[in-house]
């Protein structure tokens, strides 16, 4: 897990260099969550606390 203060601003950068997602920007309790799969296949969850 990456825990960031800007979750859009930071898939935004990672789209933009051509980073494969799984799914969309998914909301939940403690906050907002996508997943990014690393070259090897494995994924990645990037975080945001709600504030």
């Amino acid at each position: 897990m990456i825990v960031t203060k800007d979750l859009d601003g930071l898939v935004g950068r990672l789209n933009t260099g051509g980073a494969d997602f799984r799914g969309e920007i998914s909301e939940a309790g403690a906050g907002r969550a996508r997943l990014l799969e690393d070259p090897s296949g494995n994924l990645i969850e990037l975080f945001e606390f709600k504030t």
